[in-house]
């Protein structure tokens, strides 16, 4: 089977642009998009149970706040306010804006994909096996993770499984010419890399990052992910948030901002430069020198910050 690391290759010599700012000397390190003196700061709390980061076109940060059934969805605007975005949106742990202009979501309690109206009333639109996070290109391709592997939803037949072989798949993300899928394991080690058919489907898929994991443990715990505009993937796992480059070099751990476990993360805010995360009950955001991407546009028809 054809690597990840030929395909890039090829791409590169092809033209396609798929390596961007990398410093090719040595590991790319992460005081490359940390700011010295720059720490974690808690937005809000006492939320039970957060999970569903997301963010929108002008860096609103939303996420779901759970207990049991019971839930909401809530809005952070770039400067650093809460409010309740749906008042009643039970079990929601993955959160998207399509290209469409519409919020979709994944209950993986109700093994369903919904999307939200204006008026804060929600549909399901497909059910899934347990579907836990999701991601939708600017053409409008819908991928999310579930116990089945990842799964793609097509419109005229519903949830289709479009890759297996993962050890509990969870966070999703893509690259910023939206070409490449990468889904981390929860259950094993490895973030999973794919090419990106026009057609939905998946191709050349191998395990192409190795997650550190806590010492004894062969459990990353890898979860919610996301991209920065340099192509670097961010993973949330035990350890905290494990950062990339864009050819699958680790830079390092940046470390949690508290003692609980961090379920999702996403970058929003002012020009979309804080690293927002979900944890615990809690949410922090954190300035860095990057930026993040938003899926639902074309990322090569975007101004450079």
């Amino acid at each position: 089977m054809k690597s990840i690391r030929s395909l890039l290759a090829w791409c590169f010599l092809c033209g396609t642009t798929v390596l961007q700012g990398q410093n090719f000397a040595g590991d790319m390190a992460l005081s490359k998009i940390l700011i010295k003196g720059e720490t974690w700061e808690r937005i809000g709390g006492n939320f039970g149970s957060t999970d569903g980061a997301a963010t929108d076109q002008k860096g609103n940060f939303y996420f779901s706040g759970r207990s049991g059934d019971k839930g909401s969805i809530f809005q952070i605007s770039p400067e650093g306010s809460v409010s309740t975005f749906i008042a009643d949106a039970p079990g929601i742990s993955g959160l998207q804006f399509g290209p469409d202009g519409k919020l979709y979501g994944t209950r993986w309690g109700k093994n369903d994909v919904v999307v939200f109206d204006q008026s804060g009333g929600f549909k399901s639109i497909a059910s899934g096996d347990h579907p836990n996070d999701l991601v939708i290109t600017s053409q409008g391709l819908f991928f999310f993770t579930s116990n089945s592997g990842i799964q793609f939803l097509d419109q005229s037949k519903g949830a289709v499984t479009v890759a297996t072989g993962i050890k509990g798949p969870n966070g999703i993300s893509l690259s910023p010419d939206q070409g490449t899928l990468i889904v981390s394991e929860y259950g094993g080690k490895h973030v999973w890399a794919y090419r990106v058919d026009a057609d939905g489907q998946l191709s050349f898929g191998e395990p192409y990052m190795t997650l550190r994991l806590p010492f004894g443990k062969k459990q990353s715990k890898g979860d919610g992910a996301t991209t920065d505009i340099e192509g670097r993937y961010y993973v949330t796992s035990a350890l905290g948030i494990q950062m990339f480059d864009a050819t699958g070099r680790i830079s390092g751990v940046i470390s949690k901002p508290s003692s609980s476990g961090i379920s999702n993360v996403a970058f929003a805010g002012l020009n979309h430069r804080y690293l927002y995360v979900t944890s615990g009950g809690e949410i922090y955001r954190r300035l860095t020198k990057t930026r993040g991407l938003v899926f639902s546009e074309d990322f090569r028809k975007r101004p450079l910050p």
